[in-house]
Formats: C-alpha cells, structure tokens, sequence
C-alpha cells in the first residue's frame, strides 16, 4: 500500500508528464484528450487556466461538433 506522500507525488508527476504532452497543442486539441481521459471540469481548468464554467461550455460545444460533423 502507498502512504499519503507517495500518492501525492505520483500524481505530482502524472499532471506534469501530461502537461508536457499537451504544451504544444492547440486548447481545443487539449480539451479533446483531457475529457477522453475523464479528466474533470475543475482539472482541466487547473490545468490549462480556464474556469470550470469555461471547461463546461466548451464542452458541450464540442459536443455539438462531433455531432453536427456525423
């Protein structure tokens, strides 16, 4: 079993490994891997500076792309 410290730094190092795969891709590119990774609203605002709400939006956005491309 991992203690506390472990944890927290595994996950340290899994945010900033993918940070460094996303860095030279465009938001929308971004958004698209950190949803199909089931990443929630609140991470993925960490993680690229947008709020939730935004991170919602977008979403559903993309939703209605992927649907509108079909």
């Amino acid at each position: 079993m991992m203690s506390d410290d472990a944890g927290l730094s595994l996950e340290t190092t899994m945010r900033a490994l993918l940070l460094a795969a996303l860095c030279n891709l465009d938001l929308d590119s971004q958004m698209e891997i950190l949803v199909k990774a089931g990443v929630g609203n609140t991470e993925i605002a960490k993680m690229t500076g947008l709020t939730a709400k935004a991170v919602g939006v977008r979403k559903v956005r993309m939703n209605k792309k992927k649907k509108g491309a079909k």
